[in-house]
C-alpha cells in the first residue's frame, strides 16, 4: 500500500496526473455540454449539467479531475517543503483539488453544501495561481511561467468580478474561463515537474 503510494506521488508518475487533470475535466464538461441542447452560457452554471441527464458524466469527469489532482498536489508539495512560499501554493492547490471532488459528489441537489464547495474551489485555484505566479516571477529562471501564472490568475479573477458587478444569471462564463486558463497553467507546471525529476 505504501509503496503504491510512493509510485503515485512521485513526480514522474504525477505530472501524467497534472496533465490527466484538465484533459479529464474538460472533455467531462465539453461532452455533457454537446448532449445538452438546453444549456446556455449566458443562463446557466456549468454545475446545472450535474443535475441532468448528463450528470453521471460531468460529476465523474469533475471527481476523477479532483482525485488526480489532489495526486499531482501532494507531490508538488512535497517537491516545495523547503520553499514556504511553493509549498503554501502547493498547499493552496491541493485544498482547491479536494473543493473540485466536493463539487462533484455534492451536486446542486444538495444546495448550500454545492455553492460553498464551489466558491472554495474556484478561490483557492485563483489565490495558488496568484501565490505560484508571484514567486515564480521573482526567480530568473522561471519568469515567463510566473508572468503567465500570474495573469492566469489576474484574468480569471477580473471575470469573476466583472461577473458580480454586472450580476448575470449565468455563471458558466468565468466558470470555464477560470477553469480553461488554470488548465493550461497545470499542464504547465507539470511538464516543468516531468523534466525535472
Amino acid at each position: 500500500m505504501v509503496k503504491g503510494w510512493r509510485k503515485i506521488i512521485d513526480p514522474k508518475v504525477a505530472a501524467w496526473f497534472g496533465i490527466l487533470t484538465p484533459v479529464l475535466a474538460l472533455l467531462s464538461i465539453s461532452i455533457s455540454i454537446a448532449l445538452s441542447p438546453w444549456f446556455s452560457w449566458t443562463n446557466n452554471a456549468l454545475s446545472d449539467l450535474g443535475v441532468s441527464s448528463v450528470a453521471l458524466i460531468f460529476n465523474a469527469g469533475l471527481i476523477m479531475s479532483g482525485i488526480f489532482a489532489s495526486f499531482f498536489s501532494i507531490s508538488l508539495a512535497i517537491l516545495n517543503r523547503k520553499n514556504s512560499i511553493r509549498f503554501v501554493g502547493s498547499i493552496t492547490l491541493f485544498l482547491s483539488s479536494l473543493s473540485l471532488i466536493g463539487v462533484g459528489f455534492f451536486s446542486e441537489s444538495f444546495g448550500l453544501v454545492h455553492f460553498y464547495f464551489s466558491v472554495a474551489f474556484f478561490t483557492l485555484l485563483i489565490i495558488s495561481l496568484i501565490i505560484f505566479g508571484v514567486h515564480f516571477t521573482l526567480n530568473m529562471s522561471t519568469r515567463l511561467l510566473g508572468a503567465f501564472t500570474l495573469l492566469f490568475g489576474i484574468i480569471s479573477l477580473i471575470f469573476w468580478i466583472i461577473w458580480a458587478i454586472t450580476h448575470s444569471s449565468g455563471v458558466a462564463i468565468p466558470e470555464i474561463i477560470n477553469t480553461v486558463l488554470a488548465s493550461s497553467w497545470i499542464v504547465m507546471l507539470s511538464i516543468k515537474m516531468y523534466k525535472e525529476k
